[in-house]
């Protein structure tokens, strides 16, 4: 099974290295700080059912170079749902299903018009999670895990 995950982050990127360690086909659809830590370091995920850290891991900021998926999992920011949906259309087939996991009660009624009502499934997860690294000091300057000390 092909899955692209879109947003890797607290959601995507929990869900998303589960998926792997499971054994599906899994790459990650990012930008910025998040694909090139991913890229040179991989993805590591810590928890209380233990520590997941794919290296290397499938990660790239250009959709169409995956091509067509089986699912996507969308985990994008609220605000970037029109912007994602656009730039990821090259993942989705005439099977694929594109499954929205934001915090809010719209994100699959705001995609439907993007990517299409047959492609398009709400879901719902209930997830803790915190980013370590990389992230955003107050200034918006990226921390990586040296910072972080």
């Amino acid at each position: 099974m092909r899955i692209a995950v879109v947003g890797a982050g607290g959601v995507g990127g929990g869900f998303g290295a589960d998926l792997a360690k499971a054994g599906a086909d899994v790459t990650f659809i990012a930008r910025g700080a998040h694909l090139a830590a991913m890229k040179s370091q991989g993805l590591k995920v810590q928890g209380p059912r233990g520590e997941t850290h794919l290296v290397p891991t499938q990660a790239t900021d250009d959709p169409a170079s995956v091509g067509k998926v089986d699912i996507v999992l969308f985990c994008v920011k609220l605000w970037d749902i029109e912007s994602a949906g656009a730039h990821i259309k090259p993942l989705i087939g005439p099977h694929t299903a594109a499954i929205t996991l934001q915090n809010g009660i719209d994100a699959h009624e705001r995609l439907i018009p993007i990517l299409g009502s047959s492609a398009v499934m709400g879901g719902v997860a209930q997830i803790s999670a915190s980013i370590i690294a990389p992230r955003r000091d107050p200034t918006g300057r990226h921390l990586h895990a040296h910072d972080l000390r």
